[in-house]
């Protein structure tokens, strides 16, 4: 199954994709992903304690760290939070970000989103990427262009699978620099 991460990893740079499914390279990580996980764990305890009144949303249950997975798509992945509601389904995002979410971000909560909404079958529409300790948030409002552009890559991706060739990337030095696979992938520059 395709890891629903890997949807914000293609818009990055579709070589990840390739490096992480179809090859036996473990990736070095930069510093910044070790602490994303270290805010990813902080917002867990912080969980226990919250009421999320903030969200201006009525939940019926909390989801936290839910494994999900949907198999007529072939994608997988755990949901950091998803609100249960009485008629939709509603996923959430820890990111530890400063400035408004990349398209990235919110194609990796469509992906969730599609898969709770087919698991759970309760439509959803909006989405939330939180993204401080003092309930910062972003509320997404999600369009049939955030869906077709999500299934769009998940061809993409499909496609590095089926045809295992080193995908083209239009990465640059920045995006490259912070890159897992750099020892592997330095023939860009």
């Amino acid at each position: 199954m395709i890891p629903i991460n890997l949807i914000r990893q293609y818009k990055f740079c579709p070589r990840i994709v390739y490096y992480n499914l179809l090859t036996n390279i473990k990736p070095i990580y930069p510093r910044q992903v070790k602490l994303g996980l270290d805010y990813h764990t902080l917002q867990n305890e912080m969980i226990k304690a919250r009421k999320f009144k903030k969200l201006k949303i009525e939940f019926n249950q909390i989801l936290n760290e839910k494994y999900i997975e949907n198999s007529e798509l072939n994608i997988c992945g755990t949901v950091d939070l998803a609100f249960l509601c009485e008629d939709e389904i509603i996923p959430v995002e820890f990111k530890d970000i400063e400035s408004k979410p990349s398209y990235s971000h919110i194609l990796q909560l469509v992906g969730y989103g599609i898969t709770l909404e087919k698991k759970y079958k309760k439509p959803f529409k909006i989405a939330f990427i939180i993204h401080s300790n003092n309930m910062k948030f972003f509320k997404i409002q999600i369009t049939e262009k955030h869906k077709n552009d999500f299934f769009n890559i998940l061809k993409n991706i499909n496609q590095i699978i089926k045809n295992d060739i080193l995908p083209k990337s239009d990465a640059n030095e920045a995006k490259c620099l912070q890159c897992e696979y750099l020892n592997y992938c330095d023939d860009r520059f």
